[in-house]
Order: C-alpha cells, then structure tokens, then sequence
C-alpha cells in the first residue's frame, strides 16, 4: 500500500496556521486514475442533493463565467492529451464525455464537472470577502447551505483559535492576493469513512460510535486560493484525498509523526475534528506498530 500523497502532519503540524507557499501554475489542479470515480460522484450528487453541493448567487453569472474559462484554458494547456476544447463544448477524451455549453444553467456546475476539485468563490465585500458561488461535493462536516453568503471570518468562527491567531492575516492575504499567482495550503483529518461527501451531521454520528483503529482513514485537503483577474474575487479550490489509517504503517517516520501531530493538538481542536473520541485507542495502537517492526 503506498504511503499518502500528501502529509502536512509531518513533524507534528495540526494546529491553526495559514500554511500558504506559492506553486507553479502547472501544478495548480490535480488529477490523477480516481478522475472518472469522483466525477461520477459529482454527478450523482447533482442529481440527488444539488441544493445542498451547488449553490450560487442571483448576479453571480459572470463570476462562474471568468472561472469557467480560467479552468477550459488550463486544460487545454497543460491537459490537452485529455481535453478537447471548442467554442460550443468541451470533450473529455478519456469518457467520451461532451459537455456542451448550452446545457448547463451554472458555467461552475460544468467547471466542477472537468475537476476532481471543489470550487468555492468568495467575492469582495467592503473590507472582507464572501461566499458568493460555490461547488462543494466533498464538505468536510460543514454546510454549504449554512455558510453560504458567509465572510471568511463568519465561515471559520467555529474553528477553535481561528479568529484570535490568523482571522485578521486571512483577510490581509485575500485582499492584497497578486494576480497570476497561485497559494496553496493543507488541513489533515482522521475520519471513520473513505467518502468524500462527509456534510455538517456526519460529525455527530462519529461522537456516539466507539469506533476501532483499524477502521479509521486519514483526509486531507489540498486547498489553492487565487485571484480572478476580472471581477477580482478569490477562486478557493479543494481537493480531497483519503487513505486508510494502514497507508502509513510501511513508513516509522509517518507513524511518528501522526502521534506527535494528534498529541500537539489543544484540547479544543481535538475536539473540533472530533479525534477525542478515539484518541488514546489510536494513539496506542500506532505505537503497537512501531514496536512491531
């Protein structure tokens, strides 16, 4: 089993922290062989639940334009061996897919379509931002519904230290965000499910099970933030990835590193990602690994 792409609990981080470091354009999506699988997933919970992963705001049809295009012409540079893009639609070369402009009502419904990222736009507002058009299909325990209209500061008050450390710093980086350049930044959970559509009551149901180790998996959000050039508001993409708590266990380093970030973390935040319940469970079965070796 291979390790996890991605580990921002390396050396023990877990807290409250901005986290930004550029990236290069060319890496600023990913995709990767759970394409077709998310898609399909997308696409199920457009038909099913679509007031509760797409949302948008009565004026907002020019702001999913811009990030329409700025996604069609990013695939067409750097995924065009699997993308074919046209005035009138664009195909998925390995579906067979045709997604023709005409038919979708909301340019970001299609744009979420074309990513395995979540797209979340906060407009500028006075001196601050808010969500003003989202495609959420993987929320990790939060409502779009609830957030949505929402500034950056009302969005994240309840997670424990946000507005007395970085609040005020979040909305300095959002306002002065140079155009062309692109952020990114990772947040690590411990989850009882591999599914990524995790909404705001699934966290109530973990708090009552008295769950085992070995049916944990960690989830990590890559997030990019960066300017839309035109209406000047802030394009906030998410993917998530998951992997079985196993996924580390080849590794001593990773195992480590886990325990350290999960006992670093203030009482409140191990409440907030709800490890509290598991916790000592965890903690000493990852060190019956280490003692394995």
């Amino acid at each position: 089993m291979d390790l996890p792409i991605h580990q921002p609990y390396e050396n023990g981080k877990g807290g409250v922290e901005i986290g930004l470091r550029p990236i290069e354009v060319e890496t600023w999506l990913e995709r990767d062989k759970l394409f077709l699988t998310e898609i399909k997933e997308k696409k199920k919970l457009f038909l099913e639940k679509k007031d509760e992963v797409l949302m948008t705001s009565e004026d907002s049809e020019d702001l999913q334009q811009e990030v329409l295009d700025l996604i069609l012409n990013y695939l067409d540079t750097f995924h065009n061996n699997a993308f074919k893009v046209n005035k009138a639609c664009v195909e998925n070369l390995i579906s067979g897919e045709i997604y023709h402009f005409k038919d979708f009502i909301n340019p970001l419904e299609l744009a979420s379509l074309l990513v395995q990222e979540d797209l979340i736009v906060m407009r500028p507002v006075k001196d601050t931002f808010s969500l003003q058009s989202a495609s959420l299909c993987a929320p990790t325990r939060w409502s779009l519904k609830e957030k949505f209209g929402q500034t950056l500061s009302e969005i994240h008050k309840g997670v424990p230290g946000y507005i007395e450390k970085i609040d005020s710093r979040v909305v300095k980086i959002f306002n002065n965000l140079p155009n062309e350049k692109i952020f990114e930044r990772f947040n690590w959970s411990i989850f009882d499910s591999p599914e990524l559509f995790q909404p705001a009551q699934s966290k109530s149901l973990v708090e009552i099970n008295n769950l085992e180790p070995e049916n944990l998996y960690l989830r990590v959000e890559r997030q990019t933030i960066r300017r839309l050039n035109k209406s000047m508001s802030v394009l906030f993409t998410v993917r998530v990835h998951v992997d079985h708590i196993t996924s580390i266990l080849s590794c001593k380093k990773s195992i480590l590193d886990l325990i350290k970030a999960i006992k670093s973390l203030d009482e409140d935040m191990k409440s907030y990602k709800v490890i509290k319940p598991f916790e000592e469970n965890l903690i000493n079965w990852l060190k019956s690994k280490l003692a394995n070796e």
